[in-house]
């Protein structure tokens, strides 16, 4: 048996997205959405040595969902009432 690591098959993979992929979107997308108040969300990914650097992210579209491009995390304007 070989046991290289460039060895190319064309069997159908078990998963949805591939052979080397992971669950991680699945896993952020069970986060609820993050609703803030103001045009402006501030991303550290959860601080500490665990974070990532500062992101800033416009939300000047009303209703419009954005995400963090280090973590994933997403957030919208809270609706004005």
């Amino acid at each position: 048996e070989e046991k290289s690591l460039e060895k190319y098959t064309n069997e159908e993979s078990k998963y949805a997205l591939g052979k080397h992929r992971s669950n991680a979107l699945e896993l952020v997308h069970r986060v609820p959405i993050v609703e803030v108040d103001g045009e402006m969300a501030i991303c550290d990914g959860g601080g500490g040595a665990m974070g990532h650097p500062i992101e800033y992210i416009s939300l000047e579209v009303p209703g419009a969902v954005e995400y963090c491009k280090y973590c994933a995390i997403r957030f919208t304007q809270k609706k004005k009432d």
